[in-house]
Protein backbone atom coordinates (compact mmCIF):
# COMPACT_ATOMS: atom_id res chain seq x y z
CA UNK A 1 0.00 0.00 0.00
CA UNK A 2 2.69 2.17 1.23
CA UNK A 3 4.73 1.66 -2.88
CA UNK A 4 1.34 2.42 -4.59
CA UNK A 5 0.91 5.92 -2.51
CA UNK A 6 4.34 6.67 -3.54
CA UNK A 7 3.86 6.07 -7.02
CA UNK A 8 1.04 7.90 -7.15
CA UNK A 9 2.67 11.13 -5.47
CA UNK A 10 5.39 10.56 -8.30
CA UNK A 11 3.56 10.66 -10.77
CA UNK A 12 1.32 13.71 -9.72
CA UNK A 13 4.62 15.59 -8.80
CA UNK A 14 6.19 14.16 -12.42
CA UNK A 15 2.54 15.47 -14.05
CA UNK A 16 2.31 18.72 -12.42
CA UNK A 17 5.88 19.60 -13.38
CA UNK A 18 5.84 18.75 -16.97
CA UNK A 19 2.44 20.63 -17.28
CA UNK A 20 4.33 23.57 -16.12
CA UNK A 21 7.13 23.04 -18.35
CA UNK A 22 4.87 22.79 -21.28
CA UNK A 23 2.79 26.04 -20.58
CA UNK A 24 5.66 28.09 -19.16
CA UNK A 25 7.68 28.02 -22.07
CA UNK A 26 11.16 28.10 -22.36
CA UNK A 27 12.78 31.61 -20.84
CA UNK A 28 12.19 34.81 -23.75
CA UNK A 29 14.86 37.22 -23.86
CA UNK A 30 13.07 39.44 -21.22
CA UNK A 31 12.89 36.75 -18.46
CA UNK A 32 16.39 35.46 -19.52
CA UNK A 33 17.54 38.67 -18.87
CA UNK A 34 15.39 39.26 -15.75
CA UNK A 35 16.75 36.26 -13.96
CA UNK A 36 20.34 37.25 -14.46
CA UNK A 37 19.36 40.81 -12.81
CA UNK A 38 17.40 38.70 -9.51
CA UNK A 39 20.07 35.88 -8.89
CA UNK A 40 22.47 35.78 -11.60
CA UNK A 41 20.86 32.17 -12.34
CA UNK A 42 20.95 30.88 -9.23
CA UNK A 43 17.40 29.04 -8.90
CA UNK A 44 18.11 28.27 -5.42
CA UNK A 45 18.46 32.11 -4.36
CA UNK A 46 16.90 33.52 -0.96
CA UNK A 47 17.28 37.19 -0.67
CA UNK A 48 15.84 40.04 1.51
CA UNK A 49 16.42 37.75 4.24
CA UNK A 50 15.52 41.14 6.74
CA UNK A 51 12.06 40.93 5.36
CA UNK A 52 9.03 39.20 6.70
CA UNK A 53 8.66 38.51 2.78
CA UNK A 54 11.46 36.94 1.31
CA UNK A 55 12.28 36.30 -2.12
CA UNK A 56 12.98 33.17 -3.37
CA UNK A 57 14.10 31.34 -6.29
CA UNK A 58 15.45 32.41 -9.32
CA UNK A 59 13.32 35.47 -10.50
CA UNK A 60 13.18 36.11 -6.22
CA UNK A 61 9.02 35.73 -5.84
CA UNK A 62 7.73 37.12 -3.32
CA UNK A 63 4.43 35.89 -1.40
CA UNK A 64 2.24 39.11 -2.67
CA UNK A 65 3.14 38.52 -6.32
CA UNK A 66 2.47 34.73 -5.65
CA UNK A 67 -0.71 35.65 -3.67
CA UNK A 68 -1.91 37.63 -7.09
CA UNK A 69 -1.17 34.48 -9.88
CA UNK A 70 -2.12 32.18 -6.95
CA UNK A 71 -5.45 34.08 -7.20
CA UNK A 72 -5.59 34.19 -10.91
CA UNK A 73 -5.26 31.05 -11.63
CA UNK A 74 -6.65 29.50 -8.62
CA UNK A 75 -3.13 27.69 -7.54
CA UNK A 76 -1.54 27.48 -3.85
CA UNK A 77 1.62 27.94 -4.60
CA UNK A 78 3.86 28.99 -1.72
CA UNK A 79 7.00 31.07 -2.16
CA UNK A 80 9.39 28.36 -1.18
CA UNK A 81 8.28 26.18 -4.05
CA UNK A 82 9.74 28.19 -6.60
CA UNK A 83 13.49 27.11 -4.81
CA UNK A 84 15.15 24.67 -7.12
CA UNK A 85 11.74 24.79 -9.63
CA UNK A 86 13.18 27.34 -12.56
CA UNK A 87 9.96 26.35 -14.52
CA UNK A 88 7.37 27.03 -12.15
CA UNK A 89 9.38 30.31 -11.42
CA UNK A 90 8.87 30.96 -15.08
CA UNK A 91 5.65 30.68 -15.19
CA UNK A 92 4.83 33.07 -12.17
CA UNK A 93 6.52 35.55 -13.88
CA UNK A 94 5.09 34.85 -17.40
CA UNK A 95 1.70 35.08 -15.40
CA UNK A 96 2.07 37.71 -13.00
CA UNK A 97 3.18 40.11 -16.32
CA UNK A 98 0.57 38.94 -18.56
CA UNK A 99 -1.82 40.15 -15.58
CA UNK A 100 -0.73 43.73 -14.80
CA UNK A 101 1.20 44.66 -18.22
CA UNK A 102 -1.86 45.16 -20.88
CA UNK A 103 -2.79 47.42 -23.51
CA UNK A 104 -6.09 48.39 -21.01
CA UNK A 105 -4.01 48.96 -18.16
CA UNK A 106 -1.82 50.97 -19.85
CA UNK A 107 -3.43 52.30 -22.42
CA UNK A 108 -0.65 51.57 -25.08
CA UNK A 109 1.11 48.02 -25.98
CA UNK A 110 3.10 47.38 -23.10
CA UNK A 111 7.01 47.12 -23.70
CA UNK A 112 10.18 45.07 -22.13
CA UNK A 113 10.45 48.17 -20.28
CA UNK A 114 7.00 48.03 -18.75
CA UNK A 115 7.31 44.01 -18.19
CA UNK A 116 10.72 44.89 -16.27
CA UNK A 117 9.69 47.46 -14.38
CA UNK A 118 6.10 46.25 -13.67
CA UNK A 119 7.97 43.01 -12.30
CA UNK A 120 10.34 44.53 -10.25
CA UNK A 121 8.00 47.33 -8.51
CA UNK A 122 4.42 45.02 -8.62
CA UNK A 123 1.31 46.23 -10.83
CA UNK A 124 2.20 50.02 -11.14
CA UNK A 125 5.80 49.72 -11.23
CA UNK A 126 5.85 50.97 -14.57
CA UNK A 127 5.15 54.08 -12.98
CA UNK A 128 7.10 54.21 -10.33
CA UNK A 129 10.52 56.11 -10.42
CA UNK A 130 12.03 53.70 -7.93
CA UNK A 131 12.15 51.12 -10.88
CA UNK A 132 13.77 53.29 -13.35
CA UNK A 133 17.30 51.43 -11.63
CA UNK A 134 16.20 48.28 -12.26
CA UNK A 135 15.21 48.84 -15.82
CA UNK A 136 18.87 50.45 -16.58
CA UNK A 137 20.64 46.74 -15.16
CA UNK A 138 17.72 44.35 -17.59
CA UNK A 139 18.78 46.72 -20.11
CA UNK A 140 22.59 45.98 -19.63
CA UNK A 141 21.89 42.66 -19.70
CA UNK A 142 19.48 42.51 -22.79
CA UNK A 143 22.43 44.51 -24.73
CA UNK A 144 24.60 41.55 -23.45
CA UNK A 145 22.50 38.66 -25.33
Amino acid sequence: MKKQIVRLLVAITMFTTVAYAKEAALPDRLTQALIQVESRGNDHAVGDKHLADKAYGVLQIRKPCLDDVNSRYGTKHSPQDMLGNRSLSVWVCQKYIEMYATPKRLGRVPTDEDKARIWNGGPGGWRKTSTTQYWTKVQKELRGR
